[in-house]
């Protein structure tokens, strides 16, 4: 269990927190990142009416943060809870989004699949308590991305199966310049300031992510 209350959480990698998880997750449609304000928590809920607001329902659990010396540190947080991408001395921590409702959003709270599951894959938090940046946006906003499988989705001179195949060096690390539908057009992270572009990769099969992210560089 990755998300635990201990102070090396803020030391992991951003990189080893991504990679070990988006291979096996649902697509869902984007990041829930949380508003951490103090000591405001962030309440999960379990099975809640989706058209009643969060003021009618009680939280099952919550996360919680306080300042620190130098950065926003973990105040509490349940012991299943393992978001997809921790990173506090960033004031960085991202859930993916699977549903989003007017007073909701169900956010993948543990994506291990023990069994028997003793403890939840999905929570529920209030669409006001975190910010919901669906995948088009999340990509224009990281640093980079890089294909799960550099064979089975090379670069290509358009967004589509059937334009050229450009070929791709494994290890190749992608800027996202633009996204169209399953297709993002990207350019080399190591030449960023000029953008320009390398051709299209497909970053999604319907079912699960087929890139890697990087927050940082």
């Amino acid at each position: 269990m990755r998300f635990v209350l201990c102070a090396f959480v803020a030391f992991l990698s951003i990189f080893d927190l991504v990679h070990a998880q988006t291979e096996n997750m649902d697509l869902g449609i984007g990041m829930a990142i949380p508003q951490m304000l103090g000591e405001q928590p962030l309440y999960f809920y379990g099975s809640p009416n989706p058209g009643a607001h969060p003021s009618a329902m009680a939280p099952a659990d919550s996360l919680t943060f306080r300042t620190g010396a130098n950065s926003i540190e973990l105040g509490y947080g349940p012991p299943w809870l393992d978001g997809e991408a921790i990173r506090l001395d960033y004031d960085m921590v991202y859930f993916r989004a699977i549903t989003v409702s007017d007073y909701w959003v169900e956010v993948i709270v543990n994506s291990m699949d023990p069994l028997p599951r003793t403890f939840p894959r999905t929570m529920w938090v209030n669409r006001d308590a975190v910010e919901l940046r669906l995948w088009p946006q999340f990509f224009l906003d990281i640093h980079s991305v890089e294909p799960i499988d550099f064979a089975a989705n090379p670069l290509r001179s358009g967004p589509g199966e059937e334009t050229a195949d450009m070929g791709t060096n494994e290890g190749d690390i992608y800027h996202v310049i633009a996204v169209q539908g399953s297709w993002m057009l990207v350019a080399s992270a190591d030449f960023r300031e000029s953008g320009t572009p390398r051709g299209w990769i497909r970053w999604n099969d319907g079912e699960r992510l087929l890139v890697r992210f990087n927050l940082l560089s």
